[in-house]
């Protein structure tokens, strides 16, 4: 299982979301709260005496959104605790071990045109493929 299969499976585990978890773009008229994710394919350790390693950096970006507040804090504390979570483990079923998960601060938005409040979680995780 690929990081980004992993990762899909860990947050669908948030029972608000009820598996609305999509990749780049959520589909119309989705029911909310629901989790939008992106991530990169990574940019893997180059050593001026081994050349490129299996070792790699994923950077990736978590939008939470929902029609409430309180909803989008709830939901957003849940997504940090998974993310925190995958330190020192295998996530997803089958996916890779990662050595180390790292998260920015979130950031809270409102959506007024379509009265939805966003919160962007960014990340960086560490891993060998």
């Amino acid at each position: 299982m690929d990081f980004e299969a992993a990762l899909t499976m860990e947050l669908k585990t948030i029972s608000d979301v009820q598996n609305r978890v999509y990749p780049l773009n959520a589909p119309e008229k989705t029911a909310n709260p629901y989790i939008i994710y992106g991530s990169s394919e990574g940019q893997r350790t180059n050593t001026i005496t081994d050349g490129y390693l299996l070792d790699k950096s994923v950077e990736g970006e978590i939008n939470i959104i929902a029609a409430k507040y309180a909803v989008m804090k709830q939901v957003t504390r849940q997504v940090i605790d998974i993310l925190i979570s995958f330190n020192q483990r295998v996530i997803g079923s089958g996916g890779p071990y990662i050595d180390e998960m790292t998260y920015e601060k979130p950031v809270e938005l409102y959506e007024s045109n379509v009265s939805l409040y966003r919160c962007v979680v960014d990340f960086k995780a560490y891993f060998k493929e």
